[in-house]
């Protein structure tokens, strides 16, 4: 039976083709990438509420490669993708998939919009006390410490006094998750180690740079799309999701910036023009969206490392993207390592893809 969001009436099959035969005979079937990576490789989660979604289409295509990852650092809700990476690398794709094949708003908030918009409610800090969402993360995550994940991995939160970034990366990992995620006015502040914590969208969105600093020697980037312009209303479902996606642009650009000036990024694309970062409505088509486009972004990276004469042996430092996927900004044009697609200028050369260009290194 093909996983569907609830109560979606569209009776129609919209499933990915496969990948071009000359891909998915060589090495194996695994896109081979490390070769082109310096290490350590840490994957950047960013955070996008339910645009979350996105990573884990991302993810699907990563997986059909030979990308390695040592460490995982996320925000909000690439925190909590992040964190089921980190508990199993293997089998994370395909828990994420359950996941946001049942996941709804009410599994965050606890009830639906109209209860918590109650007057007594509005008199609190938040809007929900973050119940909800601390038994749904203990239903989904088997690990309640940092040390019983697989893979290290680091949390983003904003210290509520300094305003600056943290990474939360031991003890209680149920805590470390609620602090990442809680969205100002919407979830409540965590206090970790005397100190109270909200939502990293506030001060890294999408922590690259952090990365950088902290010692990563390439980043693959998992971003959570953009949104569809629109209006700004005046209630909170949309003036949440609008703030989410302001904060986020205005980060991303001197996040990934900051880190492509020392080290490769590679930053797979995503779909534009989504609902909003609080609606679950299209999370799976969203997802499926995001396999398709970075399942070619990466063939073509691997077509760009590869030439019927030479092998790249690392990438230099950059910012590989697709064209157009980031703001026209000179910060951008600056250190942008342009992707393009394999359209219009042949096959790709998958039988270029030898153990010489990182096959045999799997």
């Amino acid at each position: 039976m093909a996983l569907r969001r609830k109560g979606n009436a569209d009776p129609g099959l919209d499933v990915p083709a496969p990948r071009p035969p000359a891909v998915a005979r060589a090495n194996g079937g695994l896109l081979p990438l490390a070769h082109l990576l310096p290490p350590p490789v840490w994957w950047v989660m960013a955070g996008g509420g339910a645009h979350g979604a996105v990573q884990l289409g991302s993810l699907q295509a990563v997986a059909e490669t030979d990308l390695p990852v040592a460490t995982v650092l996320g925000t909000s809700a690439g925190a909590l993708t992040g964190a089921v990476v980190a508990e199993d690398p293997v089998a994370a794709v395909n828990r994420l998939t359950y996941l946001w094949s049942d996941l709804e708003l009410s599994d965050i908030i606890g009830a639906d919009w109209a209860s918590v918009m109650s007057p007594t409610n509005l008199a609190k800090a938040s809007l929900a006390d973050g119940a909800g969402e601390r038994a749904s993360l203990a239903a989904v995550y088997r690990a309640r410490r940092f040390d019983e994940l697989v893979l290290p991995f680091a949390a983003v939160a904003t210290d509520l006094d300094s305003g600056q970034p943290t990474l939360l990366d031991e003890g209680e990992l149920i805590p470390a998750l609620l602090a990442s995620s809680a969205i100002p006015g919407v979830l409540p502040p965590v206090q970790i180690g005397g100190r109270w914590f909200i939502d990293g969208l506030a001060s890294a969105n999408l922590p690259a740079s952090i990365a950088a600093r902290r010692g990563a020697g390439s980043l693959v980037v998992f971003d959570t799309g953009t949104s569809a312009s629109r209006p700004t209303g005046t209630s909170l479902q949309q003036i949440v999701p609008a703030l989410n996606s302001l904060l986020a642009a205005q980060q991303r650009v001197s996040s990934l910036t900051h880190a492509a000036g020392r080290i490769p990024v590679v930053y797979l694309p995503t779909p534009a023009g989504l609902g909003g970062t609080l609606s679950f409505a299209d999370t799976l088509a969203n997802a499926r969206s995001a396999y398709r486009l970075a399942q070619s972004f990466l063939i073509d990276l691997a077509d760009l490392g590869v030439s019927a004469s030479t092998s790249l042996p690392v990438l230099a430092p950059g910012l590989y993207a697709r064209p157009g996927s980031l703001p026209d900004h000179p910060a951008v044009a600056r250190v942008l390592k342009p992707v393009a697609s394999a359209k219009g200028r042949g096959s790709p050369r998958a039988g270029c893809w030898s153990s010489s260009a990182g096959g045999e290194r799997r």
